[in-house]
């Protein structure tokens, strides 16, 4: 075992099969490797010169992943040979060339890339001009109130839509027409558009005009006059991060936003706001008496705050409950009772059941949306004056 356990290593540091064969069959160990010298290794055991100091070298450097490579290259491979005058020159000239070629593929891309899109262009200007006067009957059908106009504005619609449908086809876009009307009426109105600062074209930072080539940066590139230039707030973040510029916040400084906790009266989270000041959120609730009477909160939020040196505030205790309001009660509960249920189901799997039941141990499926919100206080209804 211990001869196939040094054969193994052997290779595993990249010694050939019959160096590493020859060494195991010799009762050689790792550790005894690691002890000898070349000498020892060529008088004892019969290895060239190379073939041994190779094997003393892998050995004292460890196992690696180009250990295998950097052994063959020791013992197989000649000395190099310098490269005349003459040699050198071509070898220049041919990595001249290839960079040159390089280039020269880049930009052919980069033209094929823009010869495809001023191709498109024609269609996708039809196709914006058709999404605009979509948007714009959209915007006059939902303000409309005459019958006969809104059926006019729905048959011009339609019409536009055909259209609109046509160049969505040719251009291959993923989709449907009306997910570009959403996007114009909606998204656009609010996105940050970045414009060419030499023609004026407008780009969509999320789109292909970002520069490929600029992998660490944040550039764009202008289909139309193939104008490349950075981002103005990238620019700014730059100048910042290179003079060291940085926002620096003590949060021992006031003054401070403030911070709030809700609890069922756990003394740990009752001494929490105590300690630092925190505006405490009491949650009502029939099983809530578990954790201590609501009307005991205060005075042990005082006791704690006392214990730690600090003045607590009265102005920083909440009573808070669940609250939904609809034009009537039957509306407030088909809207929140499936909600209702999907917070019991949560805080129920976090040990909060018992806050939910009318009884200790009631099985979850008794629970209802009216018996839950009951047992919690929450109110749903309609609004009275």
């Amino acid at each position: 075992m211990a001869k196939r356990d040094t054969y193994l290593a052997l290779l595993r540091r990249g010694v050939d099969e019959v160096t590493s064969q020859t060494l195991a069959d010799a009762g050689v160990t790792i550790g005894g490797l690691k002890n000898m010298n070349t000498e020892q290794l060529v008088g004892n055991y019969g290895l060239k010169k190379e073939v041994a100091s190779s094997v003393i070298e892998v050995i004292a450097t460890g196992p690696s992943r180009a250990g295998r490579e950097r052994y063959l290259s020791k013992v197989l491979s000649d000395t190099p040979k310098k490269l005349d005058r003459v040699q050198e020159q071509r070898l220049r000239r041919q990595q001249k060339d290839i960079l040159a070629e390089l280039i020269e593929e880049k930009e052919r891309h980069k033209l094929i890339r823009m010869e495809a899109f001023r191709s498109q262009k024609l269609v996708m200007n039809r196709l914006g001009k058709s999404i605009e006067l979509i948007c714009k009957l959209e915007n006059n059908f939902d303000d409309e109130t005459k019958d006969e106009q809104r059926t006019k504005i729905r048959d011009q619609l339609e019409t536009r839509g055909l259209e609109a449908a046509r160049d969505h086809e040719l251009l291959e876009l993923t989709g449907t027409p009306q997910d570009i009307v959403n996007f114009r009426r909606k998204v656009v109105p609010i996105l940050c558009i970045h414009a060419c600062p030499e023609c004026g074209e407008e780009l969509d930072p999320r789109g292909s005009n970002l520069n490929g080539d600029d992998a660490d940066g944040w550039s764009f590139i202008c289909w139309d006059c193939e104008h490349e230039f950075d981002a103005p707030m990238s620019q700014v973040v730059d100048n910042h991060l290179n003079s060291g510029f940085r926002i620096k916040i003590d949060p021992n400084t006031p003054p401070r936003l403030p911070l709030a906790i809700a609890t069922a009266g756990n003394d740990g989270s009752l001494e929490l706001a105590a300690r630092h000041g925190m505006i405490l959120m009491s949650l009502v609730g029939r099983n809530m008496v578990r954790f201590g009477s609501l009307a005991d909160h205060w005075s042990r939020v005082e006791a704690f705050a006392e214990k730690h040196g600090v003045a607590a505030t009265r102005d920083h205790w909440r009573v808070v409950t669940s609250v939904y309001l609809a034009e009537t009660a039957e509306e407030a509960w088909a809207d929140v009772a499936e909600g209702i249920m999907r917070e019991t189901e949560y805080f129920s799997s976090i040990g909060l059941k018992f806050t939910y039941e009318d009884a200790p141990d009631q099985p979850f499926s008794e629970f209802t949306p009216e018996s839950c919100a009951g047992n919690l206080s929450t109110c749903s209804g309609m609004p009275t004056r």
